[in-house]
């Protein structure tokens, strides 16, 4: 496996931002629903968690249009500075005795709208920064990295969010400054620096280069990357479902006997601990068996995994099976990601990248407001139904996944193709 130094700087440093990133927003972030569910009750809650969601959804469009625009670095750097002075004001608030419904709001949906926007760039800057055949291990190390900060800020927020809320949300906003600094410093954005070159060359090249911008732009709606968005789409309906119906499901259900001492609560922390120990011990180990398959085996067995596993956690409610469900969708996870991600990041024409990942994001963020239906459905539908409906989405996104890879493999033996053409004219 590839060691961390091995991998460009810009890598390095974004690891290690997003590592303490992660962990201060995740002391803060899962508990503010419950927070503000305290305070304003559970109707105005809704209200606004409809519209900060909303707002996250416009911040993901605008991020890759400006990304792919103006370069990485200034988008990443405007944004944490306005997130950060969000959860300072946020902070000031929450320290007062008098709740304040609208400037906390209005915090709110700036730093959720930065963050969206943030995203795509993030993501980008990897990308820019890393060669095809590197890529595979960087997003394992990205997934082990996200897992392991997260379950920390958890731990932390569980201990200290109840009394000392205002302190953590003040520590998030100057993390929040700090990782715009180190980013001024420290970052390099190669994107920019082409942009630049580009913009100071002739204008009959500049017209040549807009018609291909804008003929690439259409070929991000072609039928590979529609499939792409869909698959996206489907696969954050499938697992958004954990905290929402799945988590209903298993509150209502426990305990279920006397024998078994575990409420529904218990039953979502010991899988999410799951999750993190197995990501967290097991990433190294699933990259360098995988490497023995090809990437459309990766891909294709790696969703089996983790759709099966979501349909064991919506059928079975024995514990023991439930775990057994999550150690399929954890691994799936670990198997089918790096892959799918490597994908995207090889297919996307470089000037575009910011625009395909927030329309990739917008489908993530999408397929979490969508999942928020089944506990609505639940009321009408039984639990048999839903798992079917579960078996339908997997079998849905295998066939998506199964399309995506044999167009990107044939554009990618083409590509390879038209290199030895020209490597044979010119030698």
């Amino acid at each position: 496996m590839k060691t961390f130094q091995s991998f460009d700087r810009n890598i390095r440093i974004r690891f290690l931002l997003t590592f303490f990133a992660l962990i201060n927003t995740a002391m803060v972030m899962p508990y503010t629903v419950v927070y503000f569910s305290t305070k304003i009750g559970p109707e105005l809650t809704t209200i606004m968690i409809f519209i900060i969601g909303t707002v996250s959804l416009i911040g993901y469009i605008f991020g890759g249009i400006i990304t792919d625009r103006f370069g990485r670095k200034k988008l990443i750097i405007i944004s944490e500075i306005l997130t950060g002075i969000g959860f300072i004001i946020v902070s000031y608030f929450d320290s007062i005795k008098n709740f304040f419904v609208l400037p906390i709001l209005i915090s709110f949906s700036i730093i959720y709208f930065f963050q969206s926007a943030a995203n795509p760039a993030y993501s980008a800057l990897l990308i820019d920064s890393s060669e095809g055949h590197d890529r595979k291990a960087m997003y394992t190390y990205l997934t082990w990295i996200s897992n392991i900060a997260f379950a920390l800020g958890i731990l932390l927020g569980g201990f200290f969010f109840e009394h000392y809320s205002y302190i953590l949300y003040f520590f998030v906003g100057a993390t929040s400054f700090i990782s715009a600094i180190c980013t001024y410093f420290l970052i390099k954005d190669y994107y920019y620096e082409k942009l630049k070159d580009q913009m100071g060359k002739q204008q009959k090249k500049q017209t040549s280069e807009k018609k291909s911008f804008i003929q690439s732009n259409l070929r991000l709606f072609s039928v590979f990357f529609i499939l792409l968005y869909l698959g996206g789409l489907l696969l954050s309906l499938l697992k958004e479902q954990l905290p929402n119906y799945l988590s209903v499901r298993f509150v209502s259900k426990y305990p279920i006997s006397e024998n078994i001492h575990l409420t529904g609560y218990n039953m979502i922390s010991l899988l999410h601990l799951e999750d993190t120990l197995l990501t967290a011990f097991a990433a190294g180990i699933i990259l360098k068996l995988t490497r023995k398959f090809s990437d459309k085996s990766n891909l294709l067995f790696g969703l089996m995994l983790f759709i099966s596993g979501y349909v064991f956690l919506s059928y079975f409610i024995h514990p023991v099976l439930l775990l057994i469900g999550m150690l399929f969708i954890a691994v799936g996870k670990l198997i089918y990601n790096p892959t799918l991600s490597s994908i995207v990041a090889n297919a996307v024409p470089e000037h575009s990248r910011g625009t395909v990942l927030s329309i990739l994001g917008l489908m993530d963020a999408l397929g979490g407001i969508l999942s928020g239906l089944f506990i609505w459905g639940s009321k009408y539908l039984s639990e048999t139904m839903i798992t079917w409906i579960f078996i339908c989405i997997g079998l849905v996104i295998l066939f998506i996944y199964q399309k995506v890879y044999s167009k990107y493999e044939r554009a990618e033996e083409k590509r390879d193709l038209n290199r030895d053409q020209i490597f044979k004219q010119n030698y």
